[in-house]
Parts: structure tokens; sequence; C-alpha cells
């Protein structure tokens, strides 16, 4: 036996997508109404058919704490999450050389993690449209867990090298 129409929800008068009952935004168009009558009202428009994935500030900000640039991996910002990398990496590793060093590092570490938290927000409120997570953020958990475990089994690499990888290990060795 089928739902009542009030169950399963009512049509978007922008684009005819279903919204369920209570929500004041259409999740296929991105449209917000105020009036809750509004719903019934017939569209010519075809409804899509994707799904708006809603981002977790959390794990954003955990992923960016881990390491520049999984957090911008995490909610579909490759770009961004590259330049951190890359930057943070940099620096660490002595490529790009100053006499602020450490404190570089630091800066770089928080700005990754306060547009992580910025960027998972705007997601979430729609105001930024998400095409998914980054394969890079994949590829870069691969490797940072094959090397804490080859830390783990063999003691090598050693802090110092963890360090330069992990902002949180250099926050630790002070």
């Amino acid at each position: 036996m089928g739902r009542g129409k009030e169950e399963i929800g009512r049509h978007c008068p922008y684009c005819g997508a279903i919204v369920a009952y209570g929500e004041y935004f259409c999740r296929s168009c991105h449209k917000k109404f105020n009036d809750q009558n509004e719903l019934d009202a017939t569209s010519i428009h075809q409804a899509d058919t994707y799904v708006v994935a809603v981002r977790k500030p959390y794990i954003s900000a955990l992923l960016s704490a881990t390491s520049p640039g999984l957090g911008q991996f995490y909610n579909g910002d490759t770009l961004t999450g590259l330049v951190f990398f890359i930057a943070f990496i940099a620096v660490s590793f002595n490529i790009v050389t100053s006499h602020y060093q450490t404190i570089l590092i630091y800066v770089i570490w928080i700005a990754a993690l306060i547009e992580a938290l910025w960027s998972a927000s705007r997601i979430n409120r729609y105001e930024r449209s998400f095409g998914g997570v980054s394969y890079l953020l994949y590829a870069l958990l691969g490797i940072y867990t094959l090397i804490v475990a080859l830390h783990f089994m063999t003691g090598e690499p050693d802090m110092a090298y963890l360090a330069k990888i992990f902002p949180v290990v250099h926050l630790w060795m002070g």
C-alpha cells in the first residue's frame, strides 16, 4: 500500500522535484521558498536526478589537522588542496627556505584548517556546488597510512621525518 502525499513530499514549484515535508529548499535545483503552499504548484521543468551531498565540518577539520590539503580534497577542492599540500611540503622539507620556517608551517596549517571548515559550511548552506570527493584524498590517505604503519612496525621513518609530514607531530615535538 502506498504512502500518502503528505508522508512522501510535495513538488518543487521551480523544477518539479519531490521536496520532503517541512523543508524550505529544493535539493535538486537549490531554490529556496518561504511558503509551504507553493510546493504543489505545477512546473513545466523536469526534475534533476542528482543527490546533494552534505559535508561534515568536523571530518574536514580533522583531515586538515592531520595534513594540510586533506580537508580541501574531502570538500572536492582539488586545486586548493594541492596548493596547501605543496606549500606545506615545500616549507617542511626546506625546498622553500625562510628565517620564519616554523611560523610559516603553522600559518599554512591553520589557513588550510580554516579554509576547509569554511568550504564545508558553504557546501552545507548550498552556496557552493559540490562535485564529489577528490581522488587525491584516498591516494594521500593510503600513502599516509603506509608511512605510519611502517613507523610503528620498524621505527622508520623517525619522528623528525613524521614531523615534516604531519603538523601535529611537529607541534608535539616542539
